[in-house]
């Protein structure tokens, strides 16, 4: 083949593997493995987690509250209550936790725990019938305000630290739901009369009302406490969204859609709200300098649940399989995909989505995005496809033009090549008691020695067949480390490729002289007696 011809093919090859490269990077997902598992001693019916995912509020079925920390194996505390927890939640910096259960019971608990006869018990209990809990809030330092917000029927409640109620609102509604803002300062309510109300913090006079003709059932506050959002349905069963200015109250964006809205969730700074569909799907919306774009979110099933990082712009979305799928807002296919293997999973997304707790039955699964390599895009399978194939058939191009500057191959280097690999092989899995360690690293280097060695029967080629066997397990130390990360392994790719290279350099210390040792001496007595025993 001609020089011309063969530029011609590697070109063509190389736009081949970029589209193939780039298709696979955009439109593709792989699978994601856990790195840390909380077992619990009960099905767990609720979580919460802190605003960096350092610690977890653990509810289960049989009224037990754990404060866990993150990849730890034991709680910092245990609270055995009476009856099943149906909500958790925590403070920023996970000071203080409260929870509801299913006797209509606020508890609050701190990260010091109170004991009582050795036993964890909350700094206070406040009965509210029919109760939901709508957030909490601490000043930090010490002492600590601590304030939580929760709803009985039509009413507003706000709790202090001493468990006191601090002031009730009234909405004449049958229902209402509620949300603290991440500063504190501001709550914002809904009810099932369609008013969304806000209220600053100390006082039980709201600062504005907007009447909706929408039943409001889910609320949210901004970061930067500047919007809030909501969202609904009408008595025409259409599904509603609003966007609010928190300053007057005023009305930057509302749409209609067409299904029930279950959740919304907001960006940080307002531009990007996400609502949930009853009909199993949701609708993102981008607000920014009075220009309003919607568009549908690409999910390949019915959706059971769905949480938004408001820095990260990551999503997570579950189906009724169990499925978890993480979401990069820009890209059109998810980044990759988690089987709970639980049809109800609880899920809770740390605010910049490094990390997604999953909660399935009575374990809490950790999903980490800390590292570049674990959020690298694509199937890990066609990543290997496209290095993998592009490594071979540039080295069959390379090989096949300067094949005819070394000798030809004869009975004596494969004689070589088969014994020295056969010898490393078994000796290495002897030594090192892993197949993969012994097939690749072990037995490539002791073959390579054992040919280079063969080759010129001197001083020179033993140095060279240790040399070289050294290196060539090196270089099959790397590919293991590829196989590795190709295959599921979160750890960073470049740090695990290292790892195994240097781990194949210093096998080959051992097994490229082995070769080495084959080759010069060996290989001549084998032929030497083969020619005498035919004479």
């Amino acid at each position: 083949m001609s020089i011309r011809r063969i530029h011609l093919v590697i070109i063509l090859f190389l736009i081949i593997e970029a589209s193939l490269g780039f298709y696979i990077i955009k439109y593709t997902y792989r699978t994601k493995k856990q790195i840390w598992t909380y077992q619990s001693n009960n099905k767990i019916t609720c979580i919460d987690i802190t605003s960096t995912g350092s610690h977890l509020g653990i509810g289960d079925i049989n009224g037990s509250i754990s404060l866990v920390p993150r990849g730890r194996s034991t709680p910092v505390w245990r609270y055995d209550g009476k009856f099943s927890i149906l909500t958790t939640k925590m403070t920023a910096t996970g000071d203080f936790v409260v929870a509801l259960d299913a006797n209509d019971k606020f508890s609050l608990f701190s990260r010091t725990p109170r004991l009582r006869e050795g036993r964890v018990q909350p700094l206070w209990t406040y009965n509210l019938p029919a109760g939901k809990l709508g957030g909490i809030y601490s000043t930090g330092g010490i002492p600590s305000l601590v304030y939580v917000v929760g709803s009985s029927g039509g009413s507003i409640v706000l709790l202090s630290k001493n468990g006191e109620k601090l002031w009730e609102y009234r909405t004449g509604a049958e229902d209402v739901v509620t949300t603290i803002s991440e500063d504190g300062s501001l709550i914002a309510t809904g009810d099932s009369n369609g008013n969304m109300r806000l209220f600053k913090l100390g006082t039980p006079n709201p600062i504005w009302s907007y009447p909706t003709k929408t039943r409001i059932a889910s609320i949210a506050v901004s970061f930067d406490s500047k919007f809030v959002v909501a969202g609904g349905v009408s008595e025409e069963g259409k599904g509603h969204i609003y966007l609010l200015s928190t300053e007057e109250g005023e009305s930057i964006y509302h749409s209609q859609v067409d299904s029930p809205v279950r959740t919304t969730h907001i960006s940080y700074n307002g531009q990007d709200v996400i609502a949930d569909k009853e009909d199993g799907t949701a609708v993102i919306v981008h607000y920014e300098e009075d220009a309003i774009r919607e568009a549908a979110f690409n999910f390949p099933d019915r959706i059971r649940s769905i949480l938004f990082s408001p820095f990260g712009s990551f999503v997570t979305a579950s189906n009724h399989e169990g499925e978890i799928y993480l979401y990069y807002l820009p890209r059109p296919a998810p980044l990759w995909r988690f089987n709970a293997q639980d049809q109800e999973p609880l899920i809770a997304l740390t605010r910049k989505g490094e990390y997604i707790f999953v909660a399935a039955s009575d374990k809490v699964h950790l999903l980490s995005n800390t590292q570049i390599t674990e959020m690298i895009p694509g199937s890990r399978i066609g990543l290997a496809a496209v290095f993998f194939i592009g490594i071979g058939v540039l080295s069959s191009i390379v090989l096949k033009r300067v094949r005819n500057g070394f000798t030809q191959i004869n009975r004596s280097d494969y004689l070589a090549l088969s014994l020295g690999y056969l010898t490393g092989t078994l000796m290495g899995y002897l030594i090192t008691k892993d197949m993969s360690k012994a097939v690749l690293v072990c037995g490539l280097g002791s073959a390579l020695g054992s040919l280079i060695g063969q080759r010129g029967k001197s001083v020179t080629s033993f140095v060279s067949g240790c040399y070289l066997g050294c290196f060539g397990s090196g270089a099959a130390g790397y590919l293991i480390g590829l196989f590795i990360w190709f295959g599921g392994d979160e750890r960073n790719v470049v740090q695990l490729t290292l790892s195994y290279v240097f781990d194949g350099l210093k096998i080959g210390v051992i097994f490229g002289p082995l070769g080495a040792i084959i080759g010069v001496f060996v290989i001549d007595l084998i032929i030497s007696k083969v020619l005498r025993s035919m004479v």
